[in-house]
């Protein structure tokens, strides 16, 4: 009998035993076998992860490390006991910070993110959030703009390993989205401009490599958009309003939102009527064309400011600036034989009364769009262009309240030394050699009385 219950009590030791060992032996190859109620931990993953040299209770407060193995209850980490600056470094997930402060558990975790045990650190090459790997990491909830940000010219330029190219956390260190229910439209497009101009305004890496970028992003600050903006029109376009956000491509690819087929289109979105009228116009009609350089929003307005200093409340050139714009494609002869136009019309414009007054810098004086309009430019023939002859009398009329009919009889655009018609030509000649006589005659008159007196 004393056999039998020594035989027992050994058994039933072993048995007991068996899970600490299985346990230990684990822990020696690096995994903890799972058993019930108890998670399985790799602990060779901790080994490599960035909290290797931290023991369990560091994050495991409520562990009993006298209980092997441990079967109850596991409080939650609370990472912020150790990384105290996270509600700081984290702007992009606004709820943490505000879980943070408000104790409860938001819905995207620490763990989501960096893992449990075999959290890296993002200095390691190839770690989940390192540089390469940020832009992958991120979409897998981010599913969305994963799509429009590839092949987008950021990614380009960070699959090319670029100098200064961006990923997630360039931009979104700072708060840069609606998010947060607090944030005004003018602090989040005033800190969207702010980070543009931090790579292509300030980067020694970006501007060598964008060659472009210092010239055409220095004078935003001074256009319409840029001036309005920085006194407080939180309507403004900025950056992101006409580039977009993650899907930026260069205007010269497909599927930008700046490029000769779309910018128009853009534009129209918060520039409604000057979209409609611009559609209906010669110009509108020779961008459906196949003529690929037929002229588009910025080839008037630039691509980031108007010609001259804009007004701080209309966001208006203070300065006229017609006569030069429109000389661009008027003046030039390479233009004359694509499109059918003169390459005369600008000089011709200049030697008249109203272009030799604005050369003197006369503000009131007309300029091209005074006559034929801006947006809304029509050939003469169509009968709803301002300069058709039924609408010269109104369109003169602008400026000269005592326009008739007959006002604009003479040609407005006359060649220097071109002859005028054939009727005119008739009566010309001899009302000239009528004046000549007179004005000899009366000379040669006057002449003989002073002698005679």
């Amino acid at each position: 009998m004393r056999v039998v219950v020594l035989a027992v009590i050994v058994a039933g030791s072993l048995q007991v035993s068996a899970p600490s060992a299985s346990a230990q032996k684990g822990q020696e190859k690096g995994t903890v076998a799972s058993v019930k109620g108890v998670p399985a931990v790799d602990t060779s993953a901790l080994h490599q992860s960035a909290h290797a040299k931290l023991v369990c209770v560091a994050c495991h407060t409520s562990l009993d490390v006298k209980r092997t193995p441990y079967r109850g209850k596991v409080e939650p980490v609370v990472c912020v006991r150790c990384h105290t600056t996270a509600e700081f470094k984290h702007p992009f997930h606004p709820e943490v910070a505000q879980s943070i402060r408000s104790g409860v558990t938001p819905k995207v975790t620490c763990k989501e993110c960096h893992g449990t045990h075999d959290v890296a650190s993002a200095k390691v090459p190839g770690s989940t959030f390192s540089a390469s790997r940020l832009t992958e990491s991120c979409g897998k909830c981010h599913e969305k703009v994963s799509a429009s940000y590839a092949g987008s010219a950021h990614e380009q330029a960070l699959v090319a390993n670029e100098l200064g190219a961006p990923t997630c956390l360039s931009c979104h260190r700072q708060t840069l989205t609606f998010a947060r229910a607090a944030t005004d439209s003018l602090t989040v497009k005033a800190a969207q401009v702010r980070a543009c101009l931090t790579c292509h305004l300030d980067s020694p890496d970006v501007k060598t490599r964008v060659a472009t970028s210092t010239v055409l992003v220095s004078p935003w600050a001074h256009s319409a958009h840029g001036t309005l903006l920085e006194h407080g029109k939180a309507a403004a376009a900025n950056c992101v309003d006409c580039h977009g956000s993650h899907g930026i491509r260069k205007k010269s690819e497909p599927g930008s939102t700046v490029g000769k087929d779309s910018v128009t289109t853009m534009c129209a979105r918060c520039h409604v009527a000057a979209g409609q009228k611009f559609n209906g116009s010669v110009h509108g009609a020779a961008r459906t064309s196949a003529k690929t350089d037929s002229m588009t929003c910025a080839t008037c307005h630039s691509d980031h400011a108007k010609a001259g200093e804009a007004d701080t409340l209309t966001g208006a050139a203070r300065t006229s600036s017609y006569d030069k714009v429109c000389a661009r494609c008027h003046d030039p002869v390479a233009y004359s034989g694509t499109y059918g136009i003169s390459s005369d019309r600008f000089k011709d414009f200049s030697d008249s009364y109203h272009g030799v007054a604005v050369h003197d810098g006369t503000v009131a004086a007309a300029n091209c769009a005074s006559c034929h309009g801006a947006h809304d430019v029509k050939p003469k023939k169509d009968s709803t262009s301002s300069v058709n002859v039924a609408n010269r009398e109104a369109t003169c009329g602008k400026c000269h309240r005592n326009a008739v009919a007959r006002f604009d009889i003479a040609p407005v655009h006359l060649k220097v030394g071109e002859r005028v018609s054939a009727a005119a030509r008739s009566w010309l000649a001899p009302v000239g050699l009528l004046l000549v006589a007179g004005v000899a005659g009366g000379i040669f008159l006057f002449g003989r009385r002073r002698k005679v007196s």
